[in-house]
C-alpha cells in the first residue's frame, strides 16, 4: 500500500534522531568506562545494529496521532484533549491590532521605559492570551488542513514537496558556498585530531588542546558531546581528512535535516500554511545576523559545530515532539521526545539546560486544562531524565559547578539580549514574541505561541530571577544560551507571513501592491544591513572548501608539517587557533585567549597571553622584549610565528638573532626557527622590507 505523503516527512526526523541518540549514549558509555577510541570503533557494528533495531521498533509502535484522527472522524470516542473539529473559538483578537500594540510596547521600551515595567506588561498580555486559548478547543476552518490529513490534497502536497526541496537545496547551498570561520574549532577539531593521533587513549578524558598527558579535557562538560567524536570516527572509517568530514561532509547533511526538522514543527503548529511559513523561517534565519550570537550565525554558516546543530535542528525537534506528546500522548511520542533531548546533548553540552527548557515549553504549549492534558504534561517531564542525570553527574564532578559560575556583574536582560541578537533584531524578535499567537487561527496551535511567550518571559527574561538562575543552573557567561530554548525565528516567520497575507487582501489591488512593495523593501533593507550573509558579518562567498582563515590556516599547516611534535611554537592567536586541529602538530604556548585561563593558572595564563599578543603586534610593554627573550628558554621554544606588519617586528627579530635563530618562512606571518649550533644568516631582506623601527625602551 502506498504510504501517505505526510508519512514520508514524519519518518525522516525519527529515522535520524533515534540512531543519533543511540550513538550519543554509546559514546557516553565509552567515556564513562574510560575505553579507548579503538574500542569504540570495534563496537560500532553492534551499535549500528542496535540503532537500526531501535528505529524500526519505534516505527512499529502505535501512532497516537492516527487514533486521534480516527476519533475525530467518527471511528472512536473523542477525548477533550484530542478534539480536532469543533465550533470556532469564542476569543478572536484582531492580529494587526495585537501587532500594533506589541510594536507600541516594544517602542516604549526602546524609548527608555524601564525594563521591569515592560516585562510586567508583556507577561500579563501573554498570560491573557494563553489563558484565553485554554478555554477553547481546536478548530479546523474551511479550506484548512490538519498535518495528519494533508494527503487528502495531492495538488497541495506536490507544491509543498517542491517548496521543501528548494528550501533544503538553498540551505545546503548556503552551508557549502558561504564561509564564516569560527575560532571555537580550535577546541572542537582538536578532539577528533587527538583521537586519530592517539587511538589507544581513553575517549574524551585527556586534554586535547595542548595534549598534556596529566591534564584532563578542557572542561568536564565536553565529555558529553558525541559530535566531535563522530567526526573522528567517520574520518577513521572513510579515510577522509577530518577537516573534510567536519566542513564538507556533515554540515550539508545537517542543513537538509534542519529544514526537515523545521517542517516537523511547522506542520504541527501551523498546519494550514506550513510550506509557506517554511520559506519565511528560512529567510528570517538568514536575516538575523546582526550580532555574532544571533540565530542566523548559529544556522547554516556555522553548521560545522555541534552547538549550531543543536539550535538549528534539535530544538525544533524537541519542541515538535513535546507538543505532539502533550496533544496525543503515547509511548511513541514520549520516546521521540526522550531521544531528541539525548541527541541534542550529543551535539552540545549546552543542551543540559536548553533541551529540558525547550521540552517544558513545548509541553506547556500543548497542555490542556483537563485531567488528560495534566497527566501527559506530568509524564512528559521525565523524558528529560537522561539529561537531568547527566547534569547531576557533571555538577558532582565539578563540585557543584564551582569554577564555572562567574562572580562578575551580570548584564541586565535588555543588554544581554542586545549583545545576543543585536539592537534592531532584539526589537523585532520581542514584537514577534508578543504578537505571533494572534496570527494563528486555531486556538490550540496559538496556545503553543502564547504559552511559549508567557513562560519564556517568566523563566528566561525575568529581571528578578535571572541572576539566581545564572548562578545556580546556567552560569553568567552562558545564560544567554537559554534563549535558544524557544525557537523565536518561527514566531517572526508566522508574524511576517500573517502580515503578507493580510496585505495581499487589501483593496484596491493597486494599494495592496504598493503595500507589498513597501513591506518587501523593509525586509530587504533589514536583511541587507543585518543579514548573516553580508560581508560585514565576516561571511565570504566562494567554492565549497574548509571553513578556515584563508591566510592563517596555511601558515598553521606549514608549521604543523615542518615542526616535529616535540617542538614548541609561539604564534599569534589567529594562527595558533588552527594548530590543535591537525592530527600531528608541535606543542603550543597558547591557542585561543579564552582557553588560556581554563588551561593554566591565572599568572601563567597572563604571561602566555602577553607573549601571544606581543608576537601578534597587538600589545607591547616596556619589559615585553625581556619577557620574550626569557620565554625562549622557559618554554624551550623551537619556533616563533610573528606578524610581519607588527610595529616592533625589528625588536622581535633582534632578540631572535641574538639567540641564533633563523627565518624559516616569510609572508603576512614570518616563521622563525631555532638554529642552535648553526651560524646565523643574513635575513634582513629575506622577510621583505622592514615594517618599522624598534621602539625605544
Amino acid at each position: 500500500m502506498r504510504s501517505e505523503p505526510n508519512g514520508v516527512l514524519d519518518r525522516v526526523v525519527p529515522a535520524a534522531v533515534v540512531p543519533y541518540a543511540i550513538w550519543t549514549m554509546y559514546v557516553h558509555l565509552i567515556t564513562a568506562t574510560r575505553s579507548s577510541f579503538v574500542t569504540l570503533l570495534q563496537g560500532l557494528p553492534l551499535v549500528a545494529l542496535i540503532a537500526i533495531a531501535a528505529t524500526v521498533g519505534w516505527f512499529h509502535l502505535p501512532d497516537p496521532a492516527r487514533r486521534s484522527v480516527a476519533a475525530a472522524t467518527g471511528s472512536g470516542a473523542v477525548g477533550p484533549a484530542d478534539t480536532l473539529m469543533v465550533s470556532p473559538s469564542s476569543i478572536r483578537a484582531k492580529p494587526l491590532a495585537v501587532l500594533a500594540l506589541a510594536l507600541l510596547w516594544v517602542g516604549l521600551l526602546s524609548a527608555g521605559m524601564p525594563y521591569p515595567l515592560f516585562w510586567w506588561g508583556a507577561l500579563l498580555a501573554t498570560c491573557w492570551a494563553w489563558t484565553g486559548s485554554l478555554r477553547n478547543t481546536s478548530h479546523i476552518a474551511s479550506g484548512e488542513t490538519d498535518w495528519r490529513n494533508d494527503s487528502s490534497n495531492p495538488v497541495a502536497w506536490k507544491r509543498a514537496r517542491w517548496i521543501v526541496a528548494l528550501v533544503a537545496a538553498a540551505a545546503v547551498g548556503v552551508t557549502l558556498f558561504v564561509s564564516r570561520p569560527d575560532p571555537d574549532d580550535a577546541l572542537h577539531l582538536s578532539i577528533p585530531a587527538t583521537l586519530l593521533r592517539f587511538p589507544q587513549q581513553p575517549v574524551l578524558l585527556h586534554d586535547t588542546l595542548y595534549r598534556l598527558s596529566d591534564a584532563p579535557i578542557l572542561a568536564p562538560f565536553y565529555r558529553l558531546t558525541s559530535y566531535d567524536v563522530l567526526i573522528g570516527a567517520l574520518a577513521r572509517i572513510t579515510g577522509l581528512d577530518h577537516h573534510v568530514v567536519a566542513y564538507l561532509v556533515l554540515p550539508p547533511l545537517f542543513a537538509a535535516f534542519g529544514v526537515l526538522a523545521w517542517v516537523y514543527l511547522l506542520r504541527r503548529i501551523v498546519p494550514a500554511r506550513w510550506h509557506v511559513v517554511l520559506v519565511s523561517v528560512f529567510l528570517c534565519v538568514l536575516a538575523l545576523g546582526e550580532a555574532h550570537r544571533a540565530y542566523g550565525n548559529f544556522a547554516f554558516v556555522r553548521l560545522f559545530q555541534g552547538k549550531a546543530i543543536m539550535v538549528t535542528c534539535m530544538v525544533p525537534v524537541i519542541a515538535g515532539s513535546a507538543w505532539s506528546f502533550a496533544r496525543d500522548g503515547g509511548v511513541r511520542c514520549w520516546l521521540l521526545l526522550f531521544a531528541a533531548q539525548v541527541a541534542a546533548l550529543g551535539t552540545a553540552a549546552t543542551a543540559l539546560f536548553v533541551a529540558p527548557a525547550a521540552a517544558a515549553l513545548g509541553l506547556a504549549g500543548g497542555w490542556s486544562a483537563d485531567a488528560t492534558g495534566s497527566r501527559r504534561f506530568a509524564l512528559g517531564i521525565p523524558a528529560s531524565v537522561y539529561v537531568f542525570a547527566a547534569a547531576w553527574i557533571m555538577t558532582s564532578a565539578t563540585h557543584g559547578g564551582h569554577g564555572f559560575v562567574s562572580y562578575n556583574p551580570m548584564p541586565a536582560v535588555p543588554h544581554m539580549l542586545d549583545a545576543t541578537w543585536g539592537w534592531w533584531s532584539t526589537r523585532l524578535l520581542l514584537v514577534a514574541l508578543l504578537a505571533a499567537w494572534a496570527f494563528v487561527r486555531d486556538p490550540v496551535r496559538a496556545r503553543w505561541f502564547s504559552a511559549g511567550a508567557f513562560f519564556f518571559l517568566l523563566a528566561v527574561l525575568n529581571p528578578y530571577t535571572c541572576r539566581f538562575v545564572a548562578d545556580h543552573l546556567v552560569g553568567v557567561y552562558t545564560y544567554w544560551r537559554l534563549t535558544w530554548a524557544l525557537p523565536l525565528p518561527f514566531f517572526l516567520a508566522v508574524v511576517f507571513d500573517g502580515v503578507v497575507v493580510r496585505t495581499l487582501r487589501i483593496t484596491p489591488k493597486a494599494l495592496a501592491a504598493s503595500a507589498c512593495v513597501i513591506l518587501a523593501g523593509l525586509a530587504i533593507t533589514f536583511g541587507w544591513r543585518f543579514g548573516t550573509l553580508r560581508a560585514g558579518n565576516s561571511a565570504t562567498l566562494g567554492m565549497p572548501g574548509l571553513k578556515v582563515y584563508s591566510v592563517e590556516y596555511p601558515v598553521a599547516m606549514q608549521v604543523a608539517k615542518a615542526i616535529p611534535e616535540n617542538g614548541v611554537v609561539l604564534a599569534p592567536e589567529l594562527v595558533a587557533f588552527w594548530l590543535p586541529t591537525f592530527v600531528v602538530h608541535p606543542q603550543l604556548v597558547g591557542t585561543g585567549m579564552a582557553y588560556l585561563v581554563q588551561s593554566f593558572a591565572p599568572p601563567e595564563a597572563a604571561r602566555r597571553r602577553a607573549l601571544m599578543r606581543y608576537v601578534a603586534g597587538e600589545d607591547r610593554s616596556a619589559d615585553s622584549a625581556a619577557l620574550f627573550a626569557d620565554a625562549l628558554r622557559r618554554y624551550r621554544l623551537t619556533t616563533v610565528v610573528l606578524t610581519h606588519s607588527a610595529p616592533w617586528r625589528l625588536e622581535i627579530e633582534g632578540v631572535l638573532e641574538r639567540h641564533r635563530w633563523q627565518p624559516l618562512a616569510c609572508g603576512a606571518y614570518d616563521v622563525w626557527e631555532s638554529s642552535e649550533g648553526r651560524p646565523p644568516v643574513a635575513h634582513r631582506d629575506a622577510c621583505g622590507p622592514e615594517s618599522g623601527t624598534a621602539p625605544p625602551g
